[in-house]
């Protein structure tokens, strides 16, 4: 885990029962149990796509399609598999 840089701020959220379980089992599994790495992981990952959308706006937006991106998803996830019964 990377040393904090500068200062830090504190602040609350409030999340039902089921989110604070998921969040806590996340930092539990990749963060040694650190909420506030985790939050502050999320923070960078959140500035990366913030960017991302911003370079997508600059360049004119997006030239895809609904039907393209249907098409696209298809063929990324393939065709949906029967599944067998069981004799």
């Amino acid at each position: 885990m990377k040393p904090r840089r500068g200062p830090i701020e504190t602040f609350s959220v409030a999340v039902d029962a089921s989110t604070k379980k998921v969040l806590k089992a996340h930092a539990d599994r990749l963060f040694d149990g650190n909420m506030s790495a985790m939050i502050s992981a999320f923070g960078r990952e959140a500035e990366k796509r913030d960017a991302m959308h911003w370079l997508i706006q600059d360049a004119g937006g997006s030239v895809l399609t609904a039907e393209l991106r249907a098409e696209l998803a298809s063929e990324f996830h393939g065709p949906k598999k029967r599944r067998r019964r069981a004799a």
